[in-house]
């Protein structure tokens, strides 16, 4: 498996830990036509739903306030579109290091770093053809509680 699937199914395996915490399910689709990876769904109440894109970078990408990442144009166009399901993108920033990634022992499982969200909706066009450069907020922490509150939104 070369180093960006491992990123990607790591990434994924992060908002796994974080949504069965928080309650949830994940789930993933075979194929990602939409710039969806997977939906986060509740089964309390009216059932709310949040798709989302997963992204996962080691660089250096954190600023005092924000994290700013490069998103492909297709995956800006597609979480910015207006759709009913609310969606955003979590980026999970890992240590540089591979090893330093995840450490286990019979006392605790421990993954570095985390994930950040952000929700595109309403975000203008942009004229570039590769890429834009979003800025995430460092508040934006992709945690269980965090989760439950976007969730508790969704359903609304």
């Amino acid at each position: 498996m070369d180093a960006n699937t491992r990123k990607e199914r790591f990434s994924l395996a992060y908002i796994a830990a974080v949504a069965a915490k928080a309650g949830f399910d994940v789930v993933e689709p075979s194929v990602d036509v939409d710039s969806i990876d997977g939906a986060l769904i509740s089964h309390a109440g009216r059932r709310p739903r949040i798709e989302f894109q997963a992204k996962a970078t080691a660089r250096d990408v954190l600023g005092d306030d924000d994290i700013g990442f490069p998103l492909p144009i297709k995956n800006y166009d597609d979480l910015r579109a207006e759709v009913i399901v609310p969606r955003i993108l979590i980026l999970v920033v890992l240590p540089q290091a591979e090893d330093a990634w995840l450490t286990h022992s019979e006392e605790e499982l421990v993954l570095r770093h985390c994930g950040y969200y952000l929700s595109l909706a309403g975000l203008p066009e942009r004229d570039n053809s590769a890429s834009v450069t979003v800025r995430i907020p460092r508040e934006n922490r992709f945690d269980p509680n965090r989760l439950a509150a976007l969730m508790n939104l969704a359903a609304l």
